[in-house]
């Protein structure tokens, strides 16, 4: 848009600029109504997740089905949505990831389509942040052809506030911006003289005053917020009956309903899938645990679509591989977290030794990439054993190490796909690499905001690993690859 306008939810065994979404959902067909809201904010910290938790909180309560869905590529937000909602998995819609007929796909797949429905998708730091070098709320908004409720901060302003209301709409599409979620506001005056003066001055319903409470506040760790799969024995159960009380006590829920349903009929398209039936035709094992849960469902749906089974396995609570394994994934997560765990795990780390040796498909992602190295080296400076699959340590650094969008550009062919491929993805990790000998990297990940290229992907036979996160959905040959390969 221009500047005018995921402990287990699985079984377990034991710079191109693309066309804005009014043309990328042109109705061509039948149409489904797909009712449905993006909250946005001004900025990152105005309380988009507290907001968007409690509405799908306090609508899940009470009957509604709802769809929830979170803009970029943010791993910890979804999983606190997933467990307001109380639904089974929180699709992210990002435009760098993935083109806008995969995000359009994949938002009515994990959507609800009835008029009834109300689907509520979280935008990504401000309402236009990351718009020119990534995936902004505002565009992800626009292929969605969804109104936006915009949170503002009134925590320390009143009347003022209608500045950023102004703002908004003087920059978003015209009937883009379709009511104010008010934050962090007090009571009495305070938020009678905020809703007054928007309302008043910028002709837009406020629909919702919220002040700040100690019973919704959810702690933070590197990377993002705590989450249920990162701390699964908070009490997260009371966390999401707080969330629910607060929103339906400070959000117009029938008005919020309304604006959804004026949002226009997507064009019909791919969605919702039925279960394969018969016999699998394969086994992907997924590292699923509090120190692995960087997991999109997309990458484990281009499987189970494929009529292949998913498989689940904890490294931290001593688990092995799944024994009819045909490959595996190591997503990210906090390994360091639970260093000591995954080190006393002699037989998992003997049996991923074995399997990256032999050459077998296996894809790690970031944390699964650290977890696979001799040593993980902690903040504080503590040295635990790994997998030594690969030569080499991590380190983990008070401050983030690496952070944004950007493309692999692969040097050599791998499982990833052959030399002379590009392929979008992002990295965010709080660690730095070292290897004690020349590695001959895969690929070479040239950041879309501009810095300096790193090389990266370390590979033996069919397995590869790396700081790199990707969408498969977006790049379902690599599933097919590891599947086919894993059972020659």
């Amino acid at each position: 848009m221009t500047e005018e306008r995921v402990r287990k939810g699985l079984p377990r065994h034991g710079t191109r600029r693309r066309s804005l979404g009014r043309d990328a959902a042109r109705p061509t067909g039948r149409e489904q109504p797909y009712p449905r809201v993006v909250i946005a904010g001004t900025a990152s910290g105005v309380g988009k997740t507290s907001v968007t938790a409690g509405l799908l909180a306090a609508l899940a309560s009470g009957g509604t089905r709802v769809g929830a869905f979170k803009c970029g590529p943010d791993f910890l937000d979804p999983q606190v949505l997933r467990g307001a909602a109380r639904t089974p998995s929180v699709s992210n819609l990002d435009r760098w990831l993935t083109r806008d007929a995969t995000l359009l796909s994949s938002f009515r797949r994990h959507g609800g389509p009835g008029p009834g429905d109300v689907n509520v998708v979280e935008g990504v730091m401000g309402v236009l942040d990351t718009c020119s070098w990534g995936t902004s709320t505002a565009d992800v908004a626009a292929v969605l052809l969804a109104p936006m409720l915009l949170v503002v901060d009134a925590a320390a302003a009143a009347e003022s506030v209608v500045l950023q209301v102004r703002g908004a709409q003087e920059l978003l599409p015209e009937g883009g911006l379709g009511g104010v979620i008010v934050n962090r506001v007090g009571r009495g005056w305070h938020s009678a003289a905020v809703r007054q003066t928007i309302e008043r001055k910028c002709r837009v319903p406020v629909v919702g005053s919220l002040p700040w409470s100690s019973d919704i506040a959810m702690p933070e760790q590197p990377l993002g917020l705590f989450t249920p799969r990162t701390r699964p024995g908070a009490s997260w159960s009371r966390t999401f009956r707080s969330l629910a009380e607060w929103a339906r006590e400070g959000l117009d829920l029938n008005r919020i309903r309304a604006i959804a349903s004026t949002a226009r009929p997507l064009p019909e398209g791919p969605g919702r899938r039925t279960e394969p039936t018969g016999q699998a035709r394969g086994c992907l094992a997924v590292a699923s645990d509090p120190a692995f849960c960087f997991t999109y469902p997309e990458n484990l749906e281009v499987f189970t679509d494929r009529g292949l089974r998913v498989e689940a396995f904890s490294p931290v609570d001593g688990d092995s591989l799944p024994p009819n394994a045909d490959a595996v994934y190591l997503p990210g997560g906090y390994p360091e977290s639970h260093a000591g765990a995954l080190s006393r795990n002699e037989g998992l780390r003997r049996e991923l030794r074995g399997w990256v040796g032999d050459g077998r498909p296996l894809w790690a992602e970031c944390g699964g990439m650290m977890y696979l190295l001799d040593r993980l080296v902690t903040v504080r400076g503590r040295s635990f054993r790994m997998v030594g699959a690969f030569r080499g340590s991590t380190a983990m650094q008070p401050r983030l190490a690496g952070f944004g969008y950007g493309t692999a550009h692969l040097r050599r062919t791998s499982l990833l796909g052959p030399r002379g491929q590009q392929l979008r993805g992002h990295v965010y990790h709080h660690s730095r690499r070292a290897t004690p000998v020349r590695e001959s990297w895969a690929w070479r990940y040239v950041p879309r905001s501009g810095g300096p290229a790193e090389t990266d992907g370390l590979c033996r036979g069919r397995s590869a690993a790396g700081y790199l996160h990707l969408r498969l959905d977006e790049y379902p040959r690599i599933a097919e690859t590891m599947m086919l390969e894993g059972r020659e």
